[in-house]
């Protein structure tokens, strides 16, 4: 054993030579700067705070290495500097930063993901990206809380109306590294069913409505009503229309369930350790040797294309909480049940985060809340944002699109909208209202990979979803 934690701790030694470095300096220090993409002036007063954090564990509250705040911050980009003690920093850990901005004790800006620094190879220097919370930045008056990201992990449930049974019970925990877990348990059934999932999660642009993607192949939505309720919405992130209630309550404490479902990642064994790097959240978890365990080591000795290398696992298991081989307390590790297969040459797919509003190539699919269907042979509606020369170009399903247009936060005008002047036999109808909704477009909402296009009266007037390159 002694031997086994030495190799481990070796391994990850050399795995991280700006870790190394530092730790042979007697010094160290992460630089960065955090940025917002939103062209907004924020009033005096505001606060910048960044921090470095062991985040090493996802059932407590990260351990604060460093930090740093400055009061009267200013405008972005914000530059920081955060000194640590070597000596607190344990290789086989991970460390990441994180940063926020607030004016008088309210929380505007967040970062929504980790930014991993020191170990396993990550770099000391990072560039942060702000994202505006519920309820902040031009959203004041609406009575959105916006404080989701500074109180996690968190655990909400509650018992949801179910069609054709007593009711649906929902656990959520959700993480703070943009991972979810949940189970769903139907109440009153002759046998009781429960079905668990993991994925991850997003915020819309205007931090207001909560995305969640499992192994289902749409997500969940829920509208973050306050710090402690989450509501759940339909499938399209609209409000149910009616009187029972879908809302789900924090708990008092993070009471983390232990998975048990089918699971497939990036699967590496070498120096007497194994991980597993779980496809639908990303989260790289350790692997405890008991259960199926042998059997997915020997497979991977006999498929991998060599020592070391990452191969894709198909299994049956759990996270549950183990001790680790280094640590003072559990942390979330996979225990295998039963190996479904190898999978040599695939890999995970793009993790899902919210899309980005420009950069992106949008599909049309709705109109005015009306189902758009492409028509054969014509091009696919849609439209593509450059966010450089600011221009659009797309189609409406038989001209080719052209366009202007300016972006304040969360408002957006297109400006001398024109197309090519072909009649097609089919779609004309549809891309002279498509042509009208941009014009009379005045906001736009990213809702994890939907766009949502509203007019000057909150009407939804263009629906899209992320397609491909014409």
């Amino acid at each position: 054993m002694v031997k086994r934690r030495f190799r481990l701790a070796l391994a990850a030694l050399v795995a991280c030579a700006a870790c190394a470095g530092a730790l042979a300096a007697g010094e160290g220090a992460v630089t960065g700067t955090a940025v917002y993409g939103e062209p907004q002036a924020l009033p005096p007063g505001v606060v910048f705070e960044a921090t470095l954090e062991d985040v090493s564990r996802m059932d407590v509250a990260a351990d604060v290495i460093a930090s740093t705040r400055v009061e009267e911050a200013g405008n972005p980009p914000y530059s920081f500097v955060l000194s640590f003690d070597p000596a607190r920093i344990v290789p086989s850990r991970r460390y990441a930063v994180r940063s926020r901005v607030s004016l008088g004790g309210r929380l505007l800006f967040t970062s929504d993901q980790l930014y991993p620094v020191i170990t396993n190879g990550h770099p000391l220097t990072v560039e942060v990206a702000l994202k505006r919370v519920a309820g902040a930045a031009g959203r004041a008056l609406t009575g959105k809380p916006g404080d989701l990201h500074a109180t996690l992990p968190a655990t909400f449930a509650g018992t949801l109306p179910c069609a054709d049974c007593e009711g649906t019970a929902f656990h959520l925990d959700i993480l703070a590294d943009a991972s979810f877990m949940l189970r769903t348990r139907y109440l009153g059934k002759p046998e009781e069913q429960v079905f668990d999932d993991i994925g991850s999660w997003s915020l819309s642009s205007d931090g207001v409505t909560l995305a969640l993607l499992g192994s289902k192949q749409a997500p969940l939505y829920f509208e973050i009503v306050d710090s402690d309720t989450l509501r759940m919405l339909d499938i399209a992130g609209r409000p149910f229309d009616s009187r029972l209630s879908y809302d789900l309550k924090r708990s008092g404490a993070f009471s983390p369930i232990e998975p048990l479902l089918p699971m497939r990642g990036m699967f590496t064994y070498l120096a007497d350790a194994a991980s597993f790097d779980e496809c639908q959240t990303g989260r790289r978890l350790p692997v405890a040797m008991e259960g199926g365990y042998l059997d997915l080591e020997r497979a991977y000795l006999a498929a991998r294309a060599e020592p070391g290398k990452a191969l894709m696992a198909l299994v049956e298991g759990r996270i549950a909480m183990r001790e680790p081989m280094e640590g003072p307390a559990p942390v979330p590790t996979l225990v295998v049940d039963r190996l479904l297969r190898v999978a040599p040459g695939e890999q995970c797919p793009p993790r899902f985060e919210a899309a980005k509003l420009e950069g992106t190539h949008w599909k049309l699919v709705s109109l005015a809340g009306q189902a758009v269907a492409p028509v054969a042979g014509q091009p696919i509606p849609g439209l593509y944002l450059d966010g450089d020369d600011k221009r659009l170009t797309g189609s409406d399903g038989c001209n080719r699109l052209l366009a202007g247009y300016t972006l304040e936060g969360e408002a957006i005008r297109f400006s001398q909208v024109a197309s090519t002047m072909m009649a097609c036999p089919q779609g004309m109808d549809t891309a002279q209202r498509y042509s009208r909704a941009l014009a009379n477009s005045s906001r736009w909402r990213v809702l994890g990979r939907r766009l949502e296009l509203y007019d000057a009266e909150g009407r939804l007037v263009a629906g899209f979803e992320v397609g491909t390159a014409p």
